[in-house]
């Protein structure tokens, strides 16, 4: 086990009222990971408490004190995009926000209704017809720049957090994300519009897949990532309450 630094998500940057966005903090240690990998969460992100980050054979391991809280290890992609909306009908579908954002998690980092313009993603998904599909438009604010025009690699994989969430059953309790992996192909530029496109894959008991993709007005494919979600019991979901 070797000593690799540490990471600190900022209360800022909640998805849960009390714990980080499993995006965001997957994004925030990808970038000490070299290769294409998969990023497992097994605890509640803990906000404003620094996470030694170790290096456990092929796999960076992020603790508080002796608990994992994640773990990225070598791994790509799986799934092939399908084909994005057009940009109107992912900003109608967005103007209709299913249930998974308008839940208690209302002030996410990434889907929050009440965080300020600038301070959250805003990315509010609704349903493309009657499918297990969701989109919106999403238009990066230079606060996430990375200086040089484009969204900061952290706030990409965000962005691709939430919005398989969206496309998945609508349940009378919440999903939070298990894993994730993603992929960056071109820089997102800030104050450009992005079509947003998520989708469910499959379902097996309280685990559920989805696939989210960012696309540019032009269908052109920027970023996507596949998703593991878990389906939170009503004792779970009670413990979320801030």
């Amino acid at each position: 086990m070797q000593p690799v630094g540490n990471i600190t998500i900022a209360s800022a940057f909640n998805g849960p009222p009390t714990s980080g966005n499993g995006g965001y903090a997957s994004g925030v240690l990808s970038r000490l990971f070299e290769t294409p990998h998969t990023v497992r969460i097994s605890a509640p992100i803990p906000l404003d408490t620094p996470l030694a980050v170790t290096q456990q054979d092929n796999k960076l391991v992020a603790a508080a004190g002796e608990k994992p809280i994640l773990a990225a290890r070598p791994g790509g992609v799986t799934l092939t995009p399908p084909a994005a909306p057009s940009i109107e009908a992912a900003q109608k579908a967005g103007e209709n926000p299913t249930y998974f954002g308008a839940g208690g998690v209302s002030t996410c980092f990434v889907c929050g209704r009440n965080r300020k313009d600038g301070d959250g993603l805003h990315i509010h998904c609704g349903r493309l017809g009657d499918k297990l599909e969701a989109a919106a438009v999403w238009t990066p604010h230079a606060n996430f720049d990375d200086g040089h025009g484009h969204v900061r690699p952290e706030y990409v994989w965000a962005a691709l957090d939430c919005p398989g969430g969206f496309a998945l059953p609508e349940i009378e309790t919440t999903y939070l994300l298990g894993e994730m992996t993603a992929a960056i192909y071109q820089p997102i530029l800030t104050g450009q519009p992005v079509i947003i496109h998520a989708w469910h894959e499959w379902s097996d008991g309280r685990k559920h897949f989805a696939g989210t993709a960012l696309h540019a007005e032009d269908g052109t494919l920027l970023a996507q990532a596949d998703t593991l979600w878990i389906e939170l019991t009503p004792e779970q979901a009670g413990s979320m309450a801030p």
